[in-house]
């Protein structure tokens, strides 16, 4: 009786952090999305709506403690061996790397391609620590079986996306191949971007 209570003690606390992060990071991508909507940054003078990019850059560095929080707590939960352990380490450092690097750019100590190139890395690792998170709860008979496939789905629309980056970039400044291409990356990109939050939500709503 005593381990069930326990085991239902620590379901909630997942679920709880889990929809923290979730919605944490569903406002810093709104925040995101209608900064390059409204305030159009490679545009000058400055709009008026500047002031969206900094609330996601905070929010970002907000969210780096649930998120941490939240991907011990499922790794525990769900019993992780020693190479999810590592895994789980590697994306709780990219979580914090995220962070720090954000908030020395707010500072003007970091430049924007920094940041960039650390966030990169970091989902990278995050989207790949979500998929191995999600298969061993599926396999435990914790999750429904979507998470695990969305899971897997990010990463691949994540690679996708990257690939058709690259091959843009290769196919010439200027050409119209090249702006479709960056424009199914782009799209296909912020899918998998748009995804990461519904599966944290997703997580915490369905958890048993």
């Amino acid at each position: 009786m005593e381990v069930a209570i326990e085991r239902a003690v620590d379901a909630e606390q997942v679920r709880i952090w889990a929809g923290l992060q979730g919605f944490v990071s569903l406002a810093a991508l709104i925040a995101l999305a209608l900064f390059f909507l409204l305030a159009t940054p490679f545009s000058t003078p400055q709009s008026r709506w500047s002031w969206l990019g900094p609330v996601n850059d905070w929010l970002a560095v907000i969210g780096a403690v649930p998120w941490i929080v939240a991907m011990v707590l499922l790794a525990r939960y769900v019993a992780a061996g020693p190479w999810m352990w590592a895994l789980t380490v590697a994306a709780c450092v990219g979580a914090a790397a995220i962070a720090i690097v954000t908030l020395f750019m707010l500072a003007g100590v970091a430049g924007l391609q920094l940041q960039a190139i650390v966030s990169l890395g970091a989902t990278v690792v995050a989207f790949a620590w979500a998929a191995f998170a999600g298969s061993l709860a599926q396999d435990a008979g914790l999750v429904p079986g979507w998470i695990a496939t969305l899971a897997v789905a990010m990463v691949v629309a994540l690679v996708v996306g990257g690939i058709l980056g690259v091959v843009g970039y290769a196919t010439g400044a200027g050409s119209s191949v090249q702006a479709t291409l960056y424009v199914v990356a782009g799209v296909v990109g912020g899918l998998a971007w748009l995804a990461f939050p519904v599966w944290w939500i997703g997580v915490a709503s369905t958890l048993r």
